[in-house]
């Protein structure tokens, strides 16, 4: 009778890790049925084979990275707590999706999103062990991505566009002329009705609109409609009366204030960029022995 080890509750991927040692669980006896068709048994070790054909390979790969960031970790007297392991786990949750197709894997166990969040911790962990960062590079990478921690002044408009100016100033003058009340569905009926740009609405940075349109709006006051603004668009005249909505103030981060954010970011752009070199550099130097082939194995 064969038999193979499986903890409970590991899901289906996490039997090809079995090979490699796991703590004893129940035992899976191989000869029994996984399922019963029509009469006929398709057996345990039928669905073993078929998995640790499929993903044998790629899987042992996996934890060979881990095991050898492991001993690197050990060597420089690096380790890791539960707490933390468990902080990123749930960071990566958010992401499982993306996660698996990244690793190419139809599904993502649990055991293998923990794997990975031990993995992205002693990459961490050994990336700023060897290599320290400076105050000056975080301060350069908060400049390179000031946009990124700093929020610009932002303002909600309305636009009606029309190409004759003779046209914009008698809707300017119209809504003028309207009651507050009724001034939101006059502006719309005369967009669909005059705009060449139906519908035109949007919240923009003031780099995403046109100069012209910029110190006007930055004089508004929130809810006034603007005099006809000429704003030339492939050498083409276009009037537009623009219906300030809303203004958002900028808000500035400090970076003394985000160090930390800054600091964490930065790291995760410095394993993007030096993970691969490290685990490479782990592989050449490992002395690894394969015991278990996995392509097309068998567990008779």
């Amino acid at each position: 009778m064969r038999r193979w080890v499986l903890p409970i509750g590991w899901g289906v991927l996490t039997i090809v890790t079995l090979s490699l040692g796991a703590r004893l669980g129940p035992v899976w006896v191989l000869d029994e049925p996984a399922a019963v068709v029509n009469g006929q048994p398709v057996t345990k070790g039928e669905v073993l084979d078929r998995l640790l054909a499929d993903f044998g390979d790629e899987t042992l790969k996996q934890l060979i990275t881990l095991k050898l960031l492991e001993q690197e970790a050990a060597a420089a007297g690096i380790t890791l707590n539960e707490d933390e392991v468990s902080d990123q786990v749930r960071q990566l949750e958010s992401q499982r999706e993306l996660l698996r197709k990244q690793l190419a894997r139809p599904v993502l166990s649990d055991l293998t999103l923990r794997d990975e969040a031990r993995k992205l911790l002693l990459l961490r962990k050994l990336v700023a062990e060897k290599m320290p960062v400076s105050d000056q590079e975080l301060k350069e990478f908060y400049s390179r991505h000031f946009i990124r921690y700093n929020q610009p002044e932002t303002v909600t408009i309305r636009e009606i566009v029309v190409f004759s100016r003779t046209e914009a100033q008698n809707i300017y003058l119209r809504l003028q002329r309207t009651r507050p009340g009724d001034l939101a569905a006059e502006f719309d009926r005369l967009a669909k009705e005059r705009s060449v740009v139906p519908g035109s609405e949007g919240t923009f940075t003031y780099t995403e609109l046109p100069e012209q349109m910029v110190q006007a709006l930055k004089k508004a006051r929130v809810n006034e409609i603007l005099p006809p603004i000429l704003v030339k668009i492939l050498n083409q005249d276009t009037f537009r009366i623009v219906w300030l909505r809303n203004r958002v103030p900028a808000k500035t981060n400090p970076f003394e204030k985000i160090k930390d954010t800054v600091r964490q970011d930065y790291a995760l752009e410095r394993i993007a960029l030096l993970g691969p070199e490290l685990i490479a550099k782990l592989w050449k130097k490992a002395d690894i022995k394969y015991q278990s082939p996995f392509s097309g194995v068998s567990t008779n």
